[in-house]
This record gives C-alpha cells, structure tokens and sequence, in this order.
C-alpha cells in the first residue's frame, strides 16, 4: 500500500514540473500580438524652406503633408490606399527648415537622425539639400520621399532618396519640345543660363543638350540666385542676349523673384525674344512677367478629379495651393502606406520601412495617376513625363498649354 502511494506521488509531481515547463517554454498569445512602440504610433518629418524667398515653397508642401495626416489618422478614403490595409497612426514629429541650403540641410538631417521615433522624411524640398543632408540620412538609414527635388544625380549618388516627380531630364525634354515647336527653330541663337546650385546646373545642361541636338547654337551662362544675404543682377546678360541675337533665353533657377528681375531686364535691354523659366519659378505672386514661360514637373492640382476633396479642405485651412504641394502629400502617402506594410508582424524600423517603400505601389494619387518606385527611387509611374508648360497672362494668372 505505501509502496502503491509513494508511486502515485511520483507521478504527480512529474506531471507538475511537466505543466510547470510547458508553461514557462510557450509565451501567451498576449507577448506574441503586442506591437512596438513604433506600430502604434510612427514619427515622421517634414524638412523644406520654411523660412527666405522660397518659403512659399516649404510651407505649402508642410501643409500638404499635415493635410495627408489629417485624412490619414481619421481613416478616411485616400487614392491609392490599399483597400484593408491597417494603418499605422503618424505624427508630424519634426519640421525641419533646410532653407534650399545643403548646410542647413545637414543640420536638419542630424536632428532628424537623432530622434529614433521618425522612420522617415517628406523632402528634402531642394536638389541642393538632398546633396548636403542626404549623406547624414543614409548614414543614419532613414527613407527620404521628396516631392520637389529633381537633380538626375540624386537617386545615383544617394543611397535612400526617392522621389515621386519625374527628374530634370525629363522635365528639360518636354519643355524644350514644346519651344521647338513654339518658336526656336535650327540654327537660332540661344541663352541657357543656370542658377550655380544643383538644381539650376542639372536642368540647364539637359536643355542645353537637347538644344544643340536639334541645331540650335547655345551660349551658356552662369548666374548665382539670390539669397537672404545678396540679390542677383542679370542686367549684363541681358545685353548680351540682345547683342547675340538670341531668340530664346532659358533660365532655370529656384528663386522665382530672380526670373522676374531677369525677365524684366531684357526687356529694359531690349530684348524681344522667348523666355522660359522652369518650377523653381512657379509662383505667381512673384513671377508674373506676361508672355513668359513656366515648365513644371507635374500637372495643376486643381484640374485632377480626384483631389477636390483634398484641395477643398487644404484651401478652407490654409489657402491657395501651388503644384509644388501636392506631391508631398503622396510622398506622405507612399511612406505611410510602407511603414503600415512594415508593421504586419507587430514591429518596424527604419530599414523595414525601406524595404516596404521600394515596393509600395499606389495605382491611383490625387496626382492624377499612380506612383511607384524604379530600383534607383526614381519615379516609375504616371505620365509619359510627367511635365506640363505654363504661358503667363496679361494679369499675371498661370495658363498651361502644353502637358508631356
């Protein structure tokens, strides 16, 4: 009988330690469903020129970002937006002002590194500032969407950058097809004149190429843009395009006031010819030279179907918009659709956010068409260029004749 009893309390307490193991080797279900930290609530941030001639610039493209957030975090329709994705909730963690300045851009960059909470950026807004703080994201491996910033060299030189605006090439190409067609003919003498920033240099040399591919001499020129601290002066380039004959002055820059002295010194000089400015100068409250011409890296937002919902809540908010906002709101879009995918297995960083957004694909955008990435984070989707032109009125108002 105790030899019977000693067996069974054997067993027991076997069976104890059994329980007792099976327990501690197996994590209840409530470990394995809690998300981080960063699934429940991501940072991301906004960097452009807040501040300085091109303010208008960064604060309407700030504005399009917080309008994104607004419809995003209330879970109403987006365009694009995968039909049962799990949105991630976001938050506007940090406003950087990189003032179209790469050394303001790398300080920018480093407070945007430090904060561990922000797994992305909408910008830089300007070719310049990707180049001077771009290098400190990818050092810092944090996704950068611009909405702006069209430097060819950027998505080559530039480990993380993407961008959802065709590149100056391809803004150059249609720009200068158009002027063919309008105007500048063989043989014709040509001013292209740059602005000594990435920006201005990228897209002056590509019109130039095409330029001289359909016979047309160029006479190539530099002038600085102005800044907070110097204004530019083309007067003397004036007399030159009219001492040269030149029927056609291209001057990409982005400063738009600079286009309008520009424009208004060829004429004190003179000149009768073609002038064309590209979407650094696309603001009409400071270039507003009639008869002059605005190439752009997108179509006017307010013709798109699509965004009147968009447009209705960002003007009852903020105002009037310009084309340069919109495509932050879809660079935002592009990101917080990728950090939601990141976020399918409950955690996330900064390197699964990347890997999302290089296949993050939106079939529609209040851009009017979708948007993807191509393996170097360049644009793939959307219009065969993505380019519209824009001649300026008597009054001042912006009409588009020609869309690429």
């Amino acid at each position: 009988m105790r030899k019977g009893l000693l067996a069974v309390l054997a067993a027991l307490f076997v069976a104890v330690l059994v329980v007792a193991a099976t327990a501690i080797a197996q994590p209840s279900s409530k470990q394995v469903v809690t998300a981080s930290p960063a699934c429940k609530a991501a940072g991301i941030g906004y960097a452009g020129p807040v501040t300085g001639p091109a303010a208008f610039l960064g604060l309407d493209q700030q504005h399009w970002v917080q309008t994104f957030l607004s419809f995003w975090n209330a879970g109403k329709p987006i365009p694009g937006v995968p039909a049962g994705l799990k949105r991630v909730k976001l938050k506007l963690a940090l406003i950087g002002d990189s003032q179209l300045n790469p050394q303001a851009a790398a300080t920018v960059a480093g407070q945007l590194a430090s904060k561990k909470s922000i797994l992305a950026l909408v910008g830089f807004a300007g070719s310049n500032e990707n180049l001077g703080g771009g290098p400190v994201l990818d050092r810092a491996g944090m996704p950068y969407v611009t909405g702006s910033a069209t430097a060819d060299q950027l998505t080559t030189t530039l480990k993380r950058f993407y961008r959802v605006v065709p590149n100056n090439t391809k803004q150059a190409a249609a720009g200068i097809a158009y002027l063919l067609k309008n105007g500048v003919k063989k043989g014709d003498q040509v001013m292209v004149v740059d602005d000594a920033e990435a920006y201005g240099v990228g897209i002056a040399n590509a019109g130039e190429k095409f330029l001289k591919a359909a016979g047309v001499s160029v006479a190539r020129e530099s002038q600085p843009e102005s800044t907070s601290s110097s204004t530019a002066d083309f007067s003397s380039l004036a007399q030159k395009a009219v001492a040269t004959g030149a029927k056609l002055v291209y001057a990409p820059t982005q400063v738009a006031s600079d286009s309008q002295l520009f424009a208004q010194q060829l004429k004190s000089a003179g000149y009768n010819g073609i002038f064309m400015a590209t979407d650094g100068s696309f603001d009409a409250k400071s270039f507003k030279f009639a008869g002059a011409y605005v190439s752009f890296f997108g179509t006017d937002v307010y013709q798109v179907k699509l965004a009147k919902p968009f447009v209705a809540y960002y003007t009852k908010k903020y105002g009037k918009t310009t084309p340069f906002g919109a495509p932050s709101f879809v660079s935002a879009e592009m990101i917080a659709v990728a950090i939601s995918k990141s976020c399918a297995n409950g955690t996330t960083n900064r390197a699964k956010v990347e890997r999302a957004l290089k296949t993050t694909s939106l079939p529609s955008t209040i851009l009017g068409h979708g948007v993807a990435f191509d393996n170097k984070g360049d644009v793939s989707r959307g219009p065969a260029r993505g380019v519209t032109v824009f001649k300026i009125q008597a009054n001042g108002t912006y009409k588009l004749v020609f869309t690429a």
